[in-house]
């Protein structure tokens, strides 16, 4: 009782430190600018990680890559990662679905790092989607929801409230601004994907073009 007490304590306090904080903002600078370069010269695409050397689940030997960039406090973005999920039922052999942090705000930073942490006990997904069912909009939620998917909550919160993963989670929107992502976005093989967060006939109509134009049966 008392551990899980001192653990609602930090949940209520601010804890960043001051190097933290001047690293959030030197590498947000850095998104900025390139950022600005990158919508001037009208990058609209991405290379799909053919390997998948991050957050990955669907088909093994996929045709269709769906890379997302989201942030857990855009509604938009929570909606368009339930319809990827979807698609990965309807799609098992075909759609992998390549998930990249690209957080604004200083709590999406921390739910980032947080799914960081649930990755580093084999849960990453379990929490992501945890996430997809009510984005939590504070500390203790967080936690709460932590601990309802079965982590490990020492753990957890000692990589959480470390700032483990911060570096990594920074690292991955720099690369992601570099590669081309303007802002939180969903490509399908590379390519923007436009279309309404809240249709899954338009996702599935995008991948099943992809899908003609590379000549592979949609499984169904």
């Amino acid at each position: 009782m008392k551990a899980r007490c001192f653990l609602r304590k930090l949940a209520g306090e601010n804890i960043w430190n001051k190097r933290y904080i001047l690293a959030v903002l030197l590498v947000s600078a850095s998104v900025l600018v390139i950022g600005a370069i990158l919508w001037s010269s009208g990058t609209q695409r991405v290379t799909p990680d053919v390997a998948c050397t991050g957050w990955c689940r669907g088909a093994e030997t996929p045709a269709v890559v769906i890379d997302s960039y989201p942030d857990f406090e855009c509604p938009a973005c929570v909606s368009k990662e339930i319809l990827i999920m979807q698609a990965l039922g309807i799609y098992p052999d075909q759609v992998r679905h390549d998930y990249h942090h690209y957080p604004y705000s200083e709590f999406s930073q921390k739910l980032a790092e947080a799914l960081e942490a649930a990755g580093e006990q084999g849960m990453f997904w379990e929490l992501h989607d945890r996430f997809l069912e009510d984005v939590p909009s504070d500390m203790n939620e967080l936690l709460d929801m932590a601990e309802d998917i079965g982590l490990d909550m020492g753990i957890f919160t000692d990589s959480l409230y470390s700032g483990r993963f911060s570096d990594k989670v920074i690292a991955d929107k720099v690369l992601a601004v570099s590669s081309g992502v303007r802002h939180v976005s969903v490509f399908i093989n590379g390519k923007e994907y436009k279309g309404a967060s809240d249709s899954f006939a338009d996702l599935c109509n995008a991948i099943d073009e992809e899908l003609e134009r590379m000549g592979v049966d949609d499984g169904n």
